[in-house]
């Protein structure tokens, strides 16, 4: 009976709170309803709105202003004289016959060089040179022809053959190339590759070394071939010059 009582009691204070709350929010909305209702009223908007558009910037150009001072110091511009075109030679083209034609026409004769009377029958075309000169030549025209009874020497030979085209060389003197004192010692060999040329006279010329060794067995092979001689080269059985390749083994023998 007492609990009873006491469950009774709560329930009414609560019931009591809740009314209130309600009855708050209630009034607080209406007055916030109110403010925004009488902000929109006292606010004007226009009829109609304006045009707007879109523009871009206009920049417009800024003037330099001019330098101070005078150009050039005050000196007056030069002008450069004008010069006058040369006229154009006026060449003729019309070809005027003679009045008279004569019986006969002499010859012209070329114009000669200083008391040397110039030759020739001027009946043929072209320059007139001597009897004895070449056509198309630029040699000394005045030069005495060249007697037919003399036998024309022709031009010596300066062909090198390459080995696959003569008969080869023989090697008729050979001297031993100085074996570097440092390599012997160390018990270094070597092997050295020259390229040469062997003359018709069978000497040994302008040597090349394409596959070299160390410094000091070049410098010994190359010091010891101008005297080495050789059987030249043959060609149609004729001596020649021709290339030939020399391989040089240096070896210590223990």
């Amino acid at each position: 009976m007492f609990e009873t009582s006491v469950i009774h009691v709560q329930a009414q204070a609560v019931r009591g709170r809740a009314g209130l709350l309600t009855a708050s929010l209630l009034a607080h909305s209406a007055l916030i309803v109110g403010a925004i209702a009488m902000s929109i009223a006292t606010v004007q908007f226009p009829a109609e709105a304006p045009n707007e558009y879109s523009h871009a910037p206009d920049f417009r150009p800024v003037p330099i202003p001019p330098p101070l001072g005078t150009p050039n110091g005050g000196a007056k511009p030069t002008q450069a004289p004008a010069v006058k075109p040369a006229p154009a030679p006026v060449q003729s083209t019309q070809i005027t016959a003679p009045s008279t034609v004569p019986d006969t026409i002499t010859p012209v004769q070329s114009a000669g060089t200083g008391d040397t009377p110039a030759t020739g029958t001027g009946t043929e075309v072209g320059p007139v040179g001597v009897p004895w000169g070449t056509k198309d030549s630029i040699g000394d025209l005045d030069a005495p022809p060249v007697p037919l009874d003399v036998p024309i020497q022709a031009e010596p030979e300066t062909k090198i053959y390459q080995p696959y085209e003569v008969n080869a060389p023989v090697l008729i003197r050979k001297v031993d190339p100085r074996y570097p004192q440092l390599m012997s010692r160390i018990g270094t060999g070597a092997t050295v590759v020259v390229r040469c040329v062997i003359d018709k006279n069978g000497n040994v010329r302008d040597p090349e070394v394409i596959v070299p060794a160390m410094a000091p067995f070049n410098a010994a092979v190359l010091d010891v071939l101008p005297h080495w001689r050789y059987k030249p080269a043959t060609h149609g059985g004729k001596a020649v010059d021709s290339y030939l390749e020399l391989k040089v083994k240096f070896n210590v023998q223990r």
